[in-house]
């Protein structure tokens, strides 16, 4: 009897201690003003139009971290032998693979939840693989895990990881996949949680050596757990960023993390440089009789939520051959994928890791054909940056959307109408909205708040037009065209060819960038009818230019130019042709 109680008792203190405990835990305090970044912190090389961008994930950290993840579990023997090489024995050939397919910027596995004892091997081949990319004009950002620690690992050489665990809802949160089995896996990756003032030390730490190792931005991945403490963990990255920037005169490294396009956490990019998203889920073509453009559309819908000087970055976490880390995208798909993140104003950003990058290194054809195709399209941009670099949309139509999916823009976008999107939550981000003559807005808007029907109000005041689209949408194309009174565009016959026009600051150059989704069936002899109302009254004095790069010289006849109206014919679209329109200068 004596001994139940003196158990019991022992069980009452342990309660009464983990109260106080609870009791006296100071709440997460954020800082009171989080860091905004400034548009002059980004380098001109990384400026949109100017990188070309890829992963380059490896080490044999990532190795042992493919191990560990649904994604990597089925990696060959090979697949995982030549990533986890790919930063000594195969940097070499993998370096002169980014010169011939001319990248400029890649990110690098620096840091994704081992103990730092663990990763310090990897750190040291970075070390060298930094400074060879810079020799040869690549730049390095350095990836790190926000959120994710091995266990095992952390705990054995890192104690004091243990403290931080991130729990919700009485909790523990582990790293896990959709599945089942993704779930006995997912106990080996522990997630932690930025509120802890420990857990950001320990991170910056990681952080900071990579800085002292030459980067040129920091990127953070694995932004799981609570948007206050994973924001204050950007705003301490920026605030070390500087420090760091002061101490050796180098230029301030970026900082962007992976925060996905859901609009309630996109904000938290307010402390961030770069964007760099993994949302689409699909390859652009056209796929057993469907038209796939999600990717111009939520490229479309994270414009509306940037900055209009953040670079993006946008890349498919799914191709349409399946998995990214399984399967490797043809060329004309490559193509396509360039193309149409260029053209709607982002970089693409591709993973390799897995079965790509093993076949790439062992010089396999279906990956050497792809790189080719890659490298043939990196060429055009950097032969032709001027389309790309400092380039603003010309539509005088935005589609104001809650939601990235948005079947009223993907309508919009198969029939080649100029518009951008104004995201309902974000109306003061992107293309400011007096710089539009007609808003559409969708039948299934939610309630807009007191700020957003000032805005609203504001914009019908200097003269703008609201549409609200009904139920059905017959109709609402050529009411927003007529009201807008131009640009518009028409292709005959259209097939699966979409047009998106940009411009030049000064207006005097226009870009239209033509598309053909259709991988197996060129367009051919395309009657296009370009009307610029609203942009330019006389074009008799523009000159006209065709480039793709799929033709050395694309061919185009039947040129007319009348009052604000140009008229050619393309004889072939194969994937992607641009053609610019530009002032003469006056006599």
């Amino acid at each position: 009897m004596q001994r139940v109680r003196m158990g019991k008792s022992i069980a009452l203190i342990g309660l009464v201690f983990a109260f106080l405990l609870l009791c006296s835990a100071q709440p997460f305090q954020p800082a009171p003003k989080l860091y905004r970044a400034k548009p002059e912190d980004v380098p001109p090389w990384a400026e949109q139009g100017n990188s070309r961008f890829i992963r380059l994930d490896g080490g044999q950290i990532e190795s042992w971290k493919a191990e560990r993840t649904w994604w990597g579990e089925k990696f060959s023997a090979e697949e995982k032998e030549v990533l986890t090489h790919i930063y000594d024995r195969d940097f070499e050939q993998m370096l002169a693979l980014l010169k011939q397919a001319e990248f400029n910027w890649i990110w690098v596995t620096w840091s994704n939840g081992w103990s730092l004892k663990d990763e310090g091997e990897n750190r040291e081949n970075l070390k060298k693989v930094i400074a060879r990319c810079h020799e040869n004009g690549i730049h390095v950002s350095a990836y790190l895990s926000a959120s994710n620690m091995f266990r095992k690992s952390a705990y054995r050489d890192d104690p004091e990881t243990k403290k931080y665990g991130l729990w919700m809802h009485g909790i523990p949160m582990f790293y896990a996949g959709p599945t089942k089995a993704d779930l006995q896996i997912s106990w080996k990756r522990r997630l932690a949680d930025a509120r802890e003032p420990g857990w950001r030390a320990y991170l910056l730490k990681k952080a900071e050596m990579a800085v002292d190792a030459g980067v040129d931005a920091i990127v953070w991945d694995n932004m799981i757990g609570y948007n206050d403490g994973l924001a204050q963990l950007l705003d301490d990255t920026q605030r070390m960023a500087e420090r760091k920037a002061q101490q050796t005169g180098r230029p301030k490294v970026m900082v962007y993390a992976n925060m996905h396009i859901r609009p309630d956490r996109f904000g938290i990019n307010e402390i961030n440089e770069v964007i760099w998203e993994e949302d689409g889920k699909d390859t652009p073509g056209v796929w057993n009789g469907k038209w796939q453009v999600d990717n111009a559309r939520k490229i479309k819908f994270l414009s509306g939520e940037k900055q209009l000087w953040q670079p993006l970055k946008y890349e498919n976490d799914l191709y349409h051959c399946g998995p990214r880390e399984r399967c490797i995208p043809s060329p004309a798909e490559q193509k396509l994928s360039i193309a149409e993140a260029y053209a709607f104003g982002a970089a693409t950003s591709r993973n390799i890791e897995g079965r790509f990058l093993s076949a790439l290194i062992n010089g396999e054809p279906g990956a050497q054909e792809a790189w080719t195709a890659i490298a043939q399209y990196n060429h055009f941009l950097v032969e032709h940056r001027e389309l790309y670099h400092q380039t603003d949309p010309a539509a005088r139509i935005a589609l104001i959307s809650a939601e990235p999916h948005n079947p009223l823009a993907d309508g919009f976008l198969k029939q080649s109408i100029f518009f951008e999107t104004k995201v309902l939550v974000h109306l003061d981000k992107g293309v400011p909205l007096d710089r539009f003559k007609v808003l559409v807005m969708p039948a299934d808007l939610p309630k807009l708040s007191a700020e957003q029907r000032a805005q609203l109000d504001m914009f019908t005041v200097g003269g703008g037009v609201i549409i609200r689209a009904g139920k059905s949408k017959s109709g609402i194309v050529a009411r927003a065209e007529a009201a807008a009174g131009g640009p518009r565009l028409s292709l005959e016959p259209r097939g699966y060819v979409l047009g998106q026009l940009t411009r030049k600051p000064d207006g005097r150059t226009l870009i239209l960038h033509l598309l053909n989704y259709d991988h197996r069936v060129p367009a051919e002899n395309v009657k296009v009818r370009l009307e610029l109302s609203g942009l330019v009254q006389d074009l008799s004095r523009w000159e006209v230019k065709v480039l793709s790069p799929d033709a050395a010289q694309p061919q185009f006849a039947g040129l007319s130019l009348h009052g604000s109206v140009c008229e050619f014919t393309l004889s072939r679209i194969q994937h992607y042709t641009v053609v610019t329109l530009s002032a003469r200068p006056a006599p």
